[in-house]
């Protein structure tokens, strides 16, 4: 008998891909902003650089809110919590050697964070195509 290796989505909201030039950062002079990859009213994740790829503690105590910023648009200030972060293991041979992938959760949004972070999402993303 053969098993079924489809995987079942868990997101239960829509992610969307960001447009080319959205950027997201844990605090305003942080050293690892990145390109966001996807995201949606849940959270998001991004792609950074490590300049110190032999730090430890990839999230830093004193990063409590996430930046989000694109051409003609920013967000601030929203409080989050990271999920994953991790090496990426197929990435080009010259250039981003130290690159890493970030997942974060969006926590406690205040009412005007929510209106905020869906305007971003309406204005700076497209519906990601699963398939």
């Amino acid at each position: 008998m053969k098993k079924d290796k489809t995987v079942k989505e868990r997101r239960k909201v829509v992610r969307y891909k960001a447009m080319e030039g959205s950027y997201a950062a844990t605090s305003p002079a942080s050293s690892k902003p990145g390109q966001i990859v996807d995201i949606s009213m849940g959270g998001l994740s991004f792609e950074y650089i490590d300049a110190d790829s032999t730090y430890q503690n990839r999230a830093e105590p004193s990063e409590s809110y996430i930046y989000l910023n694109s051409p003609g648009y920013s967000v601030e200030k929203l409080p989050f919590k990271t999920v994953a972060d991790y090496e990426m293991r197929d990435q080009p041979p010259s250039g981003a050697e130290n690159l890493r992938r970030r997942h974060i959760k969006f926590t406690d949004l205040s009412l005007k964070q929510m209106f905020d972070l869906d305007y971003y999402v309406k204005k700076n993303c497209s519906k990601k195509d699963d398939s």
